[in-house]
């Protein structure tokens, strides 16, 4: 299958986009109060989609595919045995929270505690390269046993991030056949609609009459519309949201603040946290080392590189609608920047 067609080259994170605006541009005729969106988002987007096209070209130029390295020393046990432990701090988390988050909105609020930050990085990280490395269909098990007990939290984000990821790894490794490919995303369409739906219905101050197929249409319009604000906005927060990503303080809250004026967590696309910071300048930056990085990482794809490029570029296609405001996903981010140097520095 992917001798054939690199489905999940960089260029998916364009189709990912595209395909958010016109769920969203869909939704904004069907949910919206006000008028649908502006051609300004939608040349942003375009923008953005360029910008991003023209580092992956590149990096595609640049870049030896056969430089490529290994950290040696992470052997098969190690693996299983790190990938078990956060599976238990994990559900250490939830009775700690004395109850399932997905059911409850208070509980959800708080589910992402300090276990949580260092249990779901880790079976992340682990259970991909020990697909990527030490392939076994006994693993799989570890993979739905994440999905299910991630996904308890309430977050759409977790469920996707482990299924993605290890999905795209288990491509590489040709290891997908159409019918498991189909069961496969069968699954994470599912998981990604119930855990939503679900987490939606069990917010006490909010009562939904959407279906969990319109709540994904609403949810892209509205993500959208917030970019639409932010646009006449650019640049006004000089750097502000970005010091918060590596310190203190809730960035998502800051952008409903500042931009809704109400004390709401927001979602605003890839590209409104930047834009908000730095305007377009920023936004063409931070597009273009994404394609270059993305680029590179996708020619270095061996062994536990497999697993590395499959984790960043999954949480990058979830940036499409959360943003790019989460530590976590910049510390993946900075694994991937080493495993760069020691391929380059090994050749």
């Amino acid at each position: 299958m992917k001798d054939e067609v690199d489905f999940f080259n960089p260029m998916i994170l364009v189709v990912g986009i595209l395909a958010f605006l016109a769920m969203g541009y869909i939704g904004s005729f069907n949910y919206r109060f006000e008028d649908p969106l502006k051609l300004e988002v939608i040349l942003t987007v375009a923008l953005a989609c360029i910008v991003f096209i023209v580092g992956y070209l590149i990096s595609a130029k640049k870049v030896n595919p056969k430089n490529s390295s290994d950290f040696d020393f992470l052997g098969e046990k190690l693996l299983l045995s790190l990938t078990i432990i956060a599976l238990i701090l994990q559900t250490l988390n939830l009775v700690l929270l004395g109850g399932i988050p997905l059911f409850d909105s208070t509980l959800k609020a708080n589910a992402t505690t300090n276990i949580w930050r260092v249990a779901y990085p880790l079976f992340l990280i682990m259970v991909n390269l020990l697909l990527a490395k030490h392939y076994s269909r006994k693993y799989l098990i570890l993979v739905l046993a994440g999905g299910l007990i991630f996904g308890l939290n309430g977050y759409r984000t977790s469920v996707l991030g482990i299924l993605g990821s290890s999905f795209i790894t288990l491509y590489y490794l040709d290891k997908v056949s159409r019918k498991m490919g189909i069961a496969f995303i069968a699954l994470i369409v599912a998981g990604l609609m119930a855990v939503g739906y679900i987490a939606s219905q069990s917010i006490a101050t909010q009562h939904w009459t959407l279906n969990p197929l319109e709540l994904i249409f609403y949810r892209a319009a509205f993500t959208l519309e917030v970019l639409e604000k932010i646009i006449p906005l650019a640049g006004t927060t000089n750097g502000k949201i970005l010091s918060m990503i590596f310190s203190s303080g809730s960035p998502r809250t800051f952008i409903g603040n500042y931009v809704l004026h109400y004390d709401v967590c927001l979602t605003s696309t890839l590209f409104g946290p930047v834009m908000l910071d730095f305007g377009h300048i920023g936004l063409t930056i931070q597009m273009l080392f994404m394609g270059v990085f993305l680029g590179i990482l996708n020619k270095l794809k061996k062994g536990f590189g497999i697993g590395i490029y499959s984790i960043i570029l999954t949480h990058t296609i979830i940036w499409i609608e959360t943003g790019p405001t989460d530590i976590m996903v910049w510390f993946l981010y900075l694994i991937g920047l080493f495993y760069i140097t020691i391929s380059f520095k090994k050749k």
